[in-house]
């Protein structure tokens, strides 16, 4: 029987307050099944896009997933984790909120307040009512209800309603419920709003930036002192101890102005606050930081300033404690993004060994038979004129982008227009340095097969094919 991810099967996650629904929290953002404002989450769940959603991951097709904050892709354990499909019962078995995305904290790796920009109140009221109907529809047949990985729970107050009122038809035993929050509201007080919670098998995760009370509040966003994080742990280590919270988890994410006190963090989350299970989450731009800001915030790129330490620092022996767990599994980014401004330097690298010495070029090139060049860029324009002048014509220049039309006297088709390729041998030299494996693919969908050969292949340059092809992985 086919085998899938168990939350491509059991899972639902109500995404924002527009009804966004998808199946894994760990998808790449426009990775949706579903509306709440146009189905039901019975007619989602059962839905044509959430069948090839499925029919992907059956067929291990993880390219709708983020595998950097994945943790279980991160670690290779897909297949400790998947679940026989076998017939879907008519609501999933797990519902998850996270539609408000109301939060009391800015932390500077997070985006969730850009999913309320541009909404009045009143849309964003009547959003909510629909979707609470919808939610109510499917609450009895939930068997593991969960909140609130997109906002704050204790500011949810739809969310902390629905969570209130849940009334399983499953026996109270086959139940459970898991809840992250930032900790900053977990008291008495809040609490109170959803202690019915604690008749069923309770998780409950908590993030916490950092003990250090400046790092906390720079990353946070927030003035709030530490004490108040480090006495609502108290609070929560009381309920773990009287058995109404089951499971506690502590987390952060791993960011350079916190890496060097993990060892510390862990320590404290378990032998303090009484933590069943530590959770350090690799840092993963979901769409706030740009390419500057998301580079020295990513301490697993090899290139990071402080990867050697934060290396270091990983082989702490607190971190073998069984309670602590790396959910980036010690594996390095899987995206490895080039320094800020690297590949504009390497751009320049490339087009003036074309420029100064287009002889060593030629020469390569000369030896090509029916060559054809992917890309109209910078690199194809001094390559072309190069080849030009030593009557080496291309059979045509391809790009996945431009309008079909001519350069220099060669013909340029946009690939959806190539045609009369599928059976010639030839060679087509890749100019665009990165996304090279996507280009390959690329054409070979399009039927263009034959030699590929990436630009500086030519150039005979081991430093920049080094680095190129290390970060083409």
């Amino acid at each position: 029987m086919a085998k899938i991810c168990k939350y491509a099967r059991n899972w639902i996650q109500i995404y924002n307050g527009d009804g966004d629904v998808r199946e894994c929290g760990w998808t790449k953002d426009g990775s949706f099944i579903g509306n709440l404002k146009e189905n039901s989450l019975s007619e989602i769940y059962h839905g044509e896009a959430a069948k090839k959603m499925r029919e992907r991951l059956i067929r291990k097709d993880y390219s709708q997933c983020f595998v950097d904050g994945c943790p279980v892709l991160m670690t290779g354990k897909m297949r400790e984790f998947e679940t026989e499909l076998g017939t879907l019962p008519e609501y999933p078995e797990e519902l998850y909120l996270a539609f408000e995305n109301d939060c009391n904290y800015r932390c500077r790796s997070c985006t969730v307040h850009n999913l309320l920009k541009g909404k009045t109140r009143e849309e964003l009221e009547h959003n909510y009512d629909i979707i609470e109907a919808r939610v109510r529809e499917a609450m009895p047949y939930i068997k593991r209800f969960g909140a609130n990985g997109h906002g704050e729970l204790f500011t949810s107050k739809r969310t902390l309603k629905l969570l209130s009122e849940w009334k399983p038809l499953a026996p109270v035993e086959e139940c459970e419920v898991s809840l992250e929050t930032n900790g900053s509201l977990f008291d008495e007080k809040h609490w109170k709003q959803i202690e019915n919670l604690g008749q069923y098998n309770l998780w409950v995760a908590i993030t916490v930036m950092s003990f250090n009370e400046p790092t906390y509040q720079y990353l946070s966003g927030v003035q709030y002192p530490i004490e108040r994080i480090e006495d609502n742990l108290r609070f929560v280590k009381s309920l773990r101890e009287k058995g109404i919270i089951n499971t506690l988890e502590l987390a952060t994410v791993v960011l350079p102005e916190n890496f060097r006190t993990l060892p510390e963090f862990a320590r404290r989350c378990i032998e303090e606050f009484g933590a069943d299970y530590v959770r350090l989450r690799p840092y993963d731009n979901w769409g706030g930081q740009n390419e500057m800001e998301e580079f020295f915030m990513n301490l697993r790129n090899p290139k990071h300033p402080y990867y050697s330490e934060y290396k270091e620092i990983m082989k702490h022996p607190y971190f073998a404690h069984p309670k602590v767990h790396d959910h980036s599994g010690g594996n390095d980014a899987f995206l490895r993004k080039a320094v800020p401004y690297e590949l504009s330097d390497i751009k320049w690298k490339l087009l003036t060994k074309i420029l100064d010495d287009p002889e060593e070029v030629m020469e390569a090139v000369s030896e090509i038979s029916n060559p054809v060049i992917y890309g109209m860029g910078n690199l194809t324009s001094a390559l072309v004129k190069e080849m030009n002048c030593r009557n080496i014509r291309p059979l045509c220049i391809i790009d996945g982008y431009k309008e079909s039309s001519s350069f220099e006297g060669i013909p340029v088709y946009n690939i959806e227009e190539v045609k009369g390729l599928d059976n010639k041998e030839i060679t087509v030299i890749v100019t665009p340095v990165t996304g090279v494996n996507d280009i390959y693919k690329t054409l070979k969908s399009h039927s263009i097969y034959g030699k590929v050969i990436p630009i500086w292949k030519l150039l005979k340059d081991a430093e920049i094919t080094d680095r190129l092809e290390y970060l083409n992985q």
